[in-house]
């Protein structure tokens, strides 16, 4: 799903909302789906790049931060967009995972 099918759906959703309220959140959806999908493929802990050193994986804060736009936010109704992107989304299989 692009970024632009988000915000028509949300649009639906909220005709009153500005359009740059719907894309922050458009934009925070989208880096949470990212920064999960990261942290389920390559786990918590990954190697520094330079370094092979155990780091954090820098996506959980990435995950943190959307996590929290998602929240303050104030759209209603994002139950469509949810559905539609878990209904678009092929699921992590850790399994899958090296």
């Amino acid at each position: 799903m692009t970024r632009a099918k988000a915000v028509r759906i949300l649009r639906q959703h909220n005709p009153t909302a500005r359009t740059d309220t719907l894309v922050i959140y458009t934009d925070a959806v989208f880096d949470y789906i990212e920064a999960t999908a990261n942290i389920a493929k390559h786990g918590s802990i990954v190697a520094h790049p330079r370094t092979g050193q155990p780091i954090d994986n820098p996506y959980i804060k990435v995950k943190d931060a959307a996590l929290k736009t998602l929240k303050s936010v104030s759209i209603k109704n994002v139950d469509a967009l949810w559905r539609t992107l878990a209904e678009n989304t092929p699921p992590v299989d850790a399994e899958d995972t090296p």
